[in-house]
């Protein structure tokens, strides 16, 4: 849920850097959808971080009314994945809303570019995730080099920013609410539209309705990164684990 007072129906990308919660964001405003319209589709084609490619988040995205399309033919290994007829027929068509979670990098945003002529011939909106906490974003030259080296390989261009300022569970009011403004000049220098403010729904409850100018996607936890696993795991089982999330 969020309290967006409109959503795009169309054609929405979702991309940034690693660490910036572009897939959380992805599967919020997904959900959202769902809560307008039934039958959203929802593309994994970050192949560096694919997250949506577990048997358990398919399915719980499913019983909520999402579609996941996420081929085990995108493979880290890989440098591109194939042009599927599953990918492309479901960016193609038109009746179904489609939100596209697109890897950070120049091989993930290759990934993307594969399709960037089906993309523009049905129209999109090119969402950036911005946390200024991580690297790659935290300052306006860092920021402008990411976003030029993600639109230059994907063939399309952003079309808004969306900040999600937080470090992680060691977030604190006072960061929200720098780091937010921080995005907002990033966003005023580069001329580009701040589409909506990223809060966990703790957050969101603290700080309630209408706290910011800009409309926020309440974003509720769906996925644990493989470092976060290792730091709940019992010491004996931590190097394995460690071993594994490297590979």
């Amino acid at each position: 849920m969020t309290s967006l007072s409109h959503l795009g129906t169309g054609l929405t990308l979702f991309t940034g850097r690693f660490g910036s919660g572009k897939s959380e964001a992805a599967i919020a405003y997904a959900l959202a959808l769902v809560q307008l319209r039934r039958g959203v589709i929802l593309i994994d084609l970050d192949i560096v971080t694919p997250y949506f490619r577990s048997r358990e988040t398919q399915t719980a995205l499913r019983e909520r009314g999402v579609t996941v399309i996420a081929p085990m033919a995108i493979g880290r290994h890989l440098d591109t994945p194939a042009i599927t007829p599953e990918i492309l027929g479901a960016i193609e068509q038109g009746e179904r809303p489609t939100v596209v979670d697109v890897g950070g990098d120049r091989q993930g945003a290759r990934a993307l570019g594969q399709f960037s002529q089906a993309v523009v011939r049905r129209g999109y909106t090119m969402q950036f995730v911005v946390n200024p906490y991580r690297p790659f974003t935290g300052t306006l030259a860092a920021l402008e080099t990411s976003i030029a080296e993600i639109e230059a390989t994907a063939r399309l261009r952003v079309t808004s920013l969306v900040s999600n300022p937080n470090l992680m569970q060691d977030t604190t009011t006072e960061q929200i609410l720098n780091g937010h403004r921080q995005v907002e000049q990033f966003a005023h220098s580069l001329k580009l539209p701040l589409a909506m403010i990223c809060l966990t729904r703790d957050w969101h409850d603290r700080f309630g309705a209408g706290a910011f100018s800009q409309p926020t996607l309440v974003l509720d936890r769906f996925m644990t990164h493989p470092w976060e696993d290792i730091a709940a795991a019992p010491a004996e089982a931590r190097p394995r684990q460690e071993e594994e999330a490297l590979q």
